[in-house]
């Protein structure tokens, strides 16, 4: 039987986007294509023409739709070899050893790092101020209202 990797990494998706706070800023996933090297991604670029009227002689205005992916480069590249021990594996079985291991370097290592990278990131544009408050016992709203004060 092969061993199908692919099919659980959907998993790991997962866990990823539940432990990651920053995961809200992230594209769908169907936006996103992989590029030609591990370290970019393509994105799509579009672009429409506005509206304009309508008329029942002539009907509607037509117009030009742009639909083209631009490649990026991330910013950093960064990885892992797992290595497990034969016995383990042959007592969880591969793919619920990976699933599982996979799992936990998402929730502690990935997401967390990911997280700081990205938010490290954002603090880095003009504009940007860094603050501290203390929000542990603060309601959504109050979150809200000291993020755009």
């Amino acid at each position: 039987m092969p061993n199908n990797i692919r099919n659980y990494t959907i998993i790991l998706d997962r866990v990823y986007q539940r432990e990651a706070t920053s995961a809200v800023l992230n594209s769908p996933a169907r936006m996103v294509h992989a590029g030609r090297n591990a370290k970019e991604i393509m994105i799509p670029k579009i672009s429409v023409t506005g509206l304009g009227d309508y008329t029942r002689n002539v009907d509607y205005k037509t117009e030009s739709v742009t639909f083209d992916y631009e490649t990026k480069t991330f910013n950093y590249d960064r990885g892992i070899k797992l290595l497990a021990d034969v016995m383990d594996v042959g007592e969880a079985g591969v793919l619920d050893c990976f699933v599982q291991v996979g799992a936990e370097l998402q929730r502690t290592q990935v997401a967390p790092k990911a997280d700081a990278s990205t938010y490290a990131q954002i603090a880095g544009y003009d504009g940007v101020t860094v603050g501290e408050a203390d929000l542990s016992a603060a309601e959504a709203v109050d979150v809200l209202k000291t993020l755009w004060t």
